[in-house]
């Protein structure tokens, strides 16, 4: 039988008034007692439970399903006491809505309270007057507030993005950070103590930091307050002034990381940073509360030492080295000049079986200006997704961008690009901790920030697996495995790991 669309007027004042009675004791939401009280007071008799069902069946698919039922009601053909459906839920959103488009109005809000007479006239005059709850109201804050409000809070960080930054924050040691003195006469001040044997040759790689403040010390007395309160306080970059220097030329181009300082003729500094303080060297581990994706052997089990493996990459089979969560990847691109370490063809980085190495976590490759897209398309293939591109802006000895590389065709590289790819669905990652952008002092050929690793570690954790790939000596650090042609020999402490590495090692004899 199919209902008049005001044959349902009835049930729609009857739930907006008895809301809270129908739902609570003692009729629970019976249908069986719904149906006999709206009975009472409607015109139109529903005799039959299945009637009252179809009844409803057809007053939810006007009303956009604001009635649930603890069963579905289409599986109801013979209906009996014992397996009568109950009813749980009214969306009395909804049904104000169906009210309004029935009675062809549009929804207005009456906002001003109707009060009882009786109980008008014994409240005082100057008590304020409490607005009665209605299921209007409702309808006004659900449907006309802004909706900038609801952008709003779309868009706050979650609760697990705040807590899981502020742990970041408690477990991160805080590294001192000093400013630069930009008043030239007391660096050459400093020099003048530090550096004043003309008999010897220095450059900034064999000069110790310690012996340098020690002389400095130990000559308080003849520099001025003003400069020793700022060498006590700031970096101070030191004249390398040596007989063959030639103060005309300006600075060497590649400062500190010059190839030839011994006997270059351009000027070069050393890098006094001030002595540590006693309350720096000391650092309090803080505790937290905020343990979800921690590992609950976080606070006593130790970090695995350094371990790494001298080998050609193209050849090692990685299925000995087992599933990591985070890889780091910093392939030799061959850029077409000529350097100090053999290059990876593009094909060859492509043919790695990479796949093997992870199941669900994230990878993190290396890429120059020339491979960017050659990276991004061996990262699909190897069944990553390409989530984030980090950058890191490379800084010279003396604090500045680099404006002279050695790499480069119409323009100095003064950056370097990672890309980041994510595999699987690894919600237990911590993200949203640190930027995609990291600046950072240039050290050794090849050799990248130490910011990046602790990047990962806060990402996967301290004691997740992790692995480099074509690492270098100077990459070897606790919690990481590193395989390489230019390391030395094989450090291995994963028993499994060198169970695998030993049986490799017996075929290839």
């Amino acid at each position: 039988m199919l209902y008049n669309l005001d044959q349902f007027v009835t049930l729609i004042h009857f739930l907006l008034e008895n809301e809270s009675i129908i739902l609570s004791m003692p009729i629970n939401g019976d249908l069986w007692k719904i149906r006999h009280l709206i009975n009472d007071c409607s015109s139109t008799h529903i005799n039959t439970d299945n009637e009252f069902i179809n009844y409803l069946q057809q007053f939810n698919q006007i009303s956009s399903q604001s009635l649930q039922f603890n069963k579905t009601l289409d599986t109801f053909h013979k209906i009996t006491l014992f397996n009568m459906p109950t009813l749980q839920f009214i969306n009395i959103v909804n049904i104000l809505i169906l009210k309004e488009r029935l009675s062809g109005n549009s929804i207005s809000i009456d906002a001003t309270p109707k009060f009882n007479k009786t109980l008008e006239q014994l409240l005082e005059p100057s008590q304020p007057q409490k607005i009665e709850y209605t299921h209007e109201q409702l309808l006004l804050l659900s449907f006309q507030n802004e909706s900038s409000i609801l952008k709003t809070l779309l868009n706050k960080p979650t609760a697990k993005t705040i807590l899981t930054k502020q742990r970041a924050k408690l477990k991160t040691p805080i590294q001192p950070f000093y400013q630069v003195c930009d008043d030239i006469n007391h660096n050459y001040s400093l020099a003048s103590i530090a550096l004043n044997n003309k008999k010897e040759t220095y450059n900034s790689k064999n000069l110790q930091e310690h012996l340098i403040h020690k002389k400095i010390q130990q000559s308080k007395s003849n520099l001025n307050q003003e400069v020793y309160k700022c060498y006590c306080e700031k970096i101070h970059f030191l004249p390398i002034i040596n007989n063959h220097t030639d103060l005309t030329l300006g600075d060497c181009s590649y400062l500190d990381t010059c190839h030839k300082m011994r006997n270059c003729r351009y000027l070069h500094y050393f890098t006094l940073n001030p002595l540590p303080r006693q309350k720096q060297q000391q650092q309090v581990i803080k505790s937290y509360d905020y343990t979800i994706d921690d590992c609950f052997t976080e606070n006593f089990r130790p970090i695995l030492p350094p371990q790494w493996i001298e080998c050609d990459v193209r050849k090692l089979p990685f299925s000995t080295l087992g599933k990591f969560a985070a890889i780091i990847s910093d392939p030799a691109w061959d850029i077409h000049m000529s350097l100090p370490y053999s290059t990876c063809k593009d094909d060859e980085l492509l043919e790695l079986p990479m796949q093997e190495l992870c199941d669900e976590g994230i990878i993190m490759l290396w890429v120059t200006g020339r491979s960017i897209e050659i990276g991004r398309k061996a990262l699909v293939k190897w069944g990553y997704k390409v989530s984030d591109e980090m950058i890191w802006i490379k800084l010279n000895q003396l604090k500045r961008t680099i404006v002279t590389g050695r790499t480069g065709h119409w323009l100095n590289h003064s950056k370097e690009h990672l890309l980041v790819g994510i595999k699987g669905n690894p919600i237990w990652l911590n993200t949203k901790i640190d930027l995609d952008l990291v600046i950072s002092n240039t050290r050794e050929t090849s050799r990248k920030p130490d910011e990046f690793y602790d990047i990962v570690e806060r990402l996967v954790g301290k004691h997740s697996r992790k692995l480099e790939i074509f690492g270098r000596d100077h990459n070897t650090r606790p919690g990481w495995l590193t395989i390489g042609n230019q390391l030395k020999g094989v450090s291995l402490y994963e028993p499994e790991v060198k169970l695998k590495y030993n049986m490799y090692i017996n075929k290839q004899k």
